[in-house]
């Protein structure tokens, strides 16, 4: 395992070869390619009555104030798992397979999401889509693309055998990454619920 790992790192070239735009450019496709996916299929599930009928429901009931806002931990965990999940495949020379992988899902699970909620609905659907779903991945997506882009960077260099830097330098680089996914927790538990029940109110109760 070891010996491959190495002969992939000498194919891959050294790491700063990796860094920066280029870097940056593998995650971005690998998230768009997801994204893309989760649009195409997400036209399978527009024909389910069974799960129109589902969050229609869901609807009427977020628009007259019942069920919208999640529980803290659940926002919290929400939140903080793909960043954690990048930090972690980091720690490994496997991340420079397994972080493109995790972007991937990430546009995949996001726009299959959102796409659903605007093939069954419209426009209707889009605005509940952007209200549940934007409100914290403005905040929480770029902010899974630094640690990303960190951990990537870190298994690069270990395929090409460098050492990588000192945890607390890369926690002193990561540390304003806490402080936006504390406020996207803080949004998803006030802007998002207020938001999803203004527009519910308005396009799905008569």
């Amino acid at each position: 395992m070891r010996l491959t790992v190495r002969r992939v790192g000498k194919r891959l070239g050294p790491a700063p070869a990796w860094d920066g735009l280029t870097q940056l450019a593998v995650l971005a496709v690998c998230f768009g390619l997801g994204a893309l996916g989760g649009f195409l299929f997400s036209g399978w599930s527009k024909d389910s009555l069974e799960l129109s009928d589902y969050l229609l429901r869901y609807f009427e009931m977020a628009g007259q104030g019942s069920g919208v806002e999640p529980p803290l931990w659940s926002s919290v965990w929400e939140l903080v798992r793909w960043p954690l999940a990048a930090l972690l495949l980091g720690s490994t020379a496997l991340g420079a397979v397994g972080i493109p992988m995790l972007m991937a899902a990430r546009g995949f699970l996001l726009s299959y999401a959102a796409a659903v909620f605007g093939r069954m609905f419209g426009l209707p659907g889009v605005a509940a889509s952007l209200a549940a779903f934007g409100v914290s991945a403005f905040v929480a997506v770029p902010v899974l693309f630094v640690a990303a882009s960190d951990a990537f960077r870190q298994s690069i260099g270990r395929l090409s055998g460098e050492r990588p830097p000192a945890w607390d330098l890369r926690a002193q680089a990561l540390a304003p990454c806490a402080g936006l996914l504390a406020l996207a927790a803080a949004l998803q538990q006030t802007v998002m619920p207020a938001l999803l029940t203004t527009i519910c109110a308005r396009l799905f109760i008569t």
